[in-house]
């Protein structure tokens, strides 16, 4: 799992999230020039500033439309899993690009309705009712699959209902890479190294997790899917003599996916360092934004871009309908 942590820490520092000393306050559209920040930092007592309560918010609205609710009794890291989990398994309605393998065969009695699915995916539909069972009929999207943590690799069903073949495919925003065709009711398939195989031998470049140094294990199906049961990684040897480690992210000791793990550590590590910045400047953010003293300022932290966490943030104050980003000093 170090070689994961590596390729996570590979996007982007882990612990900082502030790349440089901040340098201005930018409002927009009202304030269009740069504001110096102090030398001093002077907290200013009426300046109003919670990001993890902004977060929190965030998600209580973003969670309905992966089909969960914001749980009271969990804490707020709880949700966020579920949220990350539920977000990585549905994916967002938008045309992608289909790519067959060479080893691709579609059943006779499922022809119809592959070519059906396919114009779907071609059209940008909705994948829900056709993707696990989990996520739809029985309503838990939030729970963790062990296929698609492991190596990044999820199940169509042809039909809205339909039980027996189901397609196995790789998802991206722009491309689904289909696999093959195998049994749902086959316990071994969920860990058949073909699909590993198919996918290193048809696109290699989609595949992540290559590793150096390490031995692929020389594993029966019964001993994959013990491993499986019981949450455990391992290393996957292809034809070529390719190891692959958990090209899905890889899984924890609770089946949750190692790089959602990464993500939501990052989100929290980002929430105390910025507010700082915040409450330590406010006599910039004022003058930004014509807000003087006593005049109570909420500064709230926005969420519009997937990997807001990566940037520097991009604020807003609700009371004054205006945005805020920051500028940046070496």
């Amino acid at each position: 799992m170090g070689i994961a942590v590596a390729r996570n820490e590979s996007s982007g520092r882990y612990f900082d999230p502030m790349s440089g000393p901040i340098a201005g306050v930018q409002s927009d559209p009202l304030a269009q020039q740069a504001t110096t920040l102090c030398a001093l930092a002077i907290t200013d007592p009426m300046i109003k500033v919670d990001f993890r309560a902004d977060w929190a918010e965030f998600l209580q609205k973003e969670m309905t439309a992966y089909g969960l609710a914001f749980s009271q009794s969990r804490t707020l890291e709880d949700n966020t899993d579920r949220y990350l989990n539920a977000k990585r398994r549905i994916p967002r309605q938008t045309a992608r690009k289909i790519h067959e393998s060479k080893e691709l065969r579609i059943p006779p009695q499922c022809a119809n309705d592959y070519s059906a699915l396919t114009n779907l995916i071609r059209e940008g539909g909705d994948l829900k009712p056709y993707l696990s069972r989990d996520i739809d009929k029985k309503k838990s999207p939030d729970k963790n699959d062990p296929l698609l943590n492991r190596w990044g690799i999820q199940h169509l069903h042809f039909r809205r209902r339909g039980p027996g073949d189901v397609l196995f495919v790789k998802i991206t925003d722009t491309d689904v890479f289909v696999i093959q065709t195998f049994r749902h009711d086959d316990p071994h398939v969920w860990v058949n190294t073909s699909l590993l195989q198919i996918l290193h031998d048809n696109w290699p470049e989609t595949a992540e997790g290559r590793v150096s140094g390490i031995p692929g294990e020389a594993l029966l199906s019964s001993e994959r899917l013990a491993l499986q049961y019981r949450n455990r990684n391992f290393a996957t040897t292809m034809s070529d003599g390719t190891v692959y480690l958990s090209p899905g992210g890889g899984v924890l000791e609770s089946g949750q996916c190692f790089d959602d793990k990464v993500t939501s550590d990052r989100i929290f590590g980002y929430f105390s360092p910025w507010q700082k910045v915040v409450e330590d400047n406010g006599v910039n953010f004022r003058t930004a934004l014509n807000s003087p003293l006593p005049e109570e300022l909420s500064i709230k932290l926005n969420f519009e871009n997937d990997d807001w966490w990566r940037a520097a943030p991009i604020l807003y104050a609700p009371l004054k309908q205006t945005r805020l980003s920051l500028t940046f000093q070496r």
